[in-house]
């Protein structure tokens, strides 16, 4: 069964955030019936805000993962197991919600580790009239960072209600081929640049640090790229 998280920081059900998710949802229902979707939103699967107690950086989890009422750990294990994560947001004085902030707040250590490498993303930004592709630029640089690759991206103005349609239609088309290409996507300059930072950085860092064990138990020290990382555990990632 192939796997889709879908993420909406959008807490009113009637928004267009969540209208375009629903479009997506039943699109990918109706044509797709060997996909399991995942849906994360701030009402029915919220999250703890972050505490600073750092953590998820230094031991590797987050003392609100499993506690009543976060989905922390539900998210974190779905993410890991999804082919595909489609991440949608409103624009809040030209950032993200709040609820999608947190979000990326409670993954950010995921982007030391780059522990989502090799998964496909589509983001999706809904705007009144401005702030979207600075938004959209954020968005693309947070997954990156955590290792996806953006498949597709599209930002949603009010203003530009007339291309709804269209905009929608190329979504669709994106999750078709990458279902088409089982899921498979490439990675970029950004990836490698990312890697090879990270490694100078975290080589340095104590031993019994999460984030340096990590690295270690997963080999990406014995490495001197990105490229002959993958190379070496082919069977581990999903690159075309």
């Amino acid at each position: 069964m192939n796997k889709i998280v879908v993420y909406s920081g959008s807490r009113s059900q009637d928004s267009r955030t969540n209208q375009i998710v629903k479009d997506i949802t039943t699109y990918i229902n109706r044509e797709f019936i060997d996909v399991d979707i995942k849906n994360f939103n701030p009402v029915d699967t919220p999250l703890n805000h972050s505490t600073g107690c750092k953590n998820c950086f230094n031991h590797g989890f987050c003392p609100s993962d499993g506690r009543d009422g976060d989905y922390g750990l539900m998210l974190k294990e779905s993410l890991e197991e999804a082919k595909l994560i489609i991440f949608a947001t409103p624009v809040y004085s030209h950032n993200v919600s709040s609820d999608a902030k947190v979000f990326i707040d409670r993954l950010s250590y995921w982007g030391h580790i780059l522990k989502m490498l090799g998964k496909p993303v589509i983001t999706l930004i809904t705007a009144e009239s401005n702030g979207g592709n600075v938004v959209e630029d954020y968005v693309h640089k947070v997954f990156s960072i955590m290792g996806s690759t953006i498949a597709h991206s599209d930002v949603f103005y009010r203003y530009e209600s007339d291309l709804y349609e269209e905009k929608l239609g190329d979504i669709k088309e994106a999750i078709t081929e990458l279902y088409h290409k089982e899921f498979k996507i490439d990675y970029t300059s950004k990836h490698e640049a990312t890697f090879q930072t990270m490694q100078a950085i975290l080589s340095r860092y104590p031993k019994d640090h999460f984030e340096y064990k990590y690295w270690l138990e997963n080999g990406m020290f014995e490495s001197d790229s990105l490229d002959e990382y993958i190379k070496a555990n082919k069977k581990k990632f999903n690159f075309a």
